[in-house]
């Protein structure tokens, strides 16, 4: 767990087997989101609702305190505790107008030659999230971009996904699948993209804004 802020705190969540390596997840939590109680910012895969329970818990949180879910695209690893987490706590749900649920297929080949992996390794993850059983959300509230959630602007980062959104409050930068730092800054993977040329544009917007802290939903925190 990262505490940025009294009010910003990032919990770190870890998916297995994930093309050969384990794949971090950087779930944030703010305290006083839009309806009042705790605003979470993706939510990770199913297998990890236990672990944000805990999370919550060490802080003197519950489920119940969540009053507000934003998912900043609808890939499983990003929205796969939203609904479960709405039924417990009533909380609503943002995600972009533009964004849907279709996944975007890519060939073994392709995943082979940008992850550097062998085929075993890409078609056992395939396998595996294919596996994953999550519910899709509900949305609540439909976003356009340039809202204002919980003193964090809404910023549509369309290329990983059509309607992929990134939150920004003047200092910290929270930029879902739109920046990895793994190994360095970088765009999305391609394999996963909607449209690269996009992620690419989206990714070099993020990076140059004004921020001290950036934080990507895979990968460590970036300070500058």
């Amino acid at each position: 767990m990262v505490k940025i802020s009294e009010r910003i705190r990032v919990l770190e969540l870890i998916e297995l087997e994930f093309f050969g390596r384990v794949l971090n997840h950087n779930v944030v939590i703010i305290d006083r989101g839009p309806s009042g109680g705790l605003m979470l910012v993706d939510t990770s895969l199913p297998q990890n609702f236990d672990q944000i329970e805990k999370y919550l818990n060490s802080w003197g949180y519950s489920i119940e305190d969540i009053s507000d879910i934003v998912i900043t695209h609808f890939h499983v690893d990003h929205y796969g505790n939203a609904e479960t987490i709405r039924r417990i706590s009533k909380a609503k749900v943002y995600a972009h107008k533009d964004e849907n649920f279709e996944i975007k297929e890519f060939s073994v080949n392709e995943a082979v030659e940008e992850l550097k992996v062998s085929k075993e390794e890409v078609i056992k993850t395939i396998e595996r999230i294919n596996k994953i059983r999550a519910e899709r959300p509900e949305i609540d509230i439909r976003l356009k971009g340039g809202e204002v959630l919980g003193e964090f602007e809404v910023i549509h980062v369309p290329g990983h996904t059509k309607g992929h959104i990134a939150l920004y409050n003047g200092e910290v930068l929270i930029a879902g699948d739109a920046v990895r730092n793994v190994n360095g800054l970088s765009p999305p993977l391609r394999i996963f993209s909607w449209d690269y040329k996009k992620a690419v544009e989206s990714f070099n917007n993020l990076i140059d804004m004004k921020y001290k802290v950036l934080v990507p939903y895979h990968g460590e925190l970036f300070f500058k």
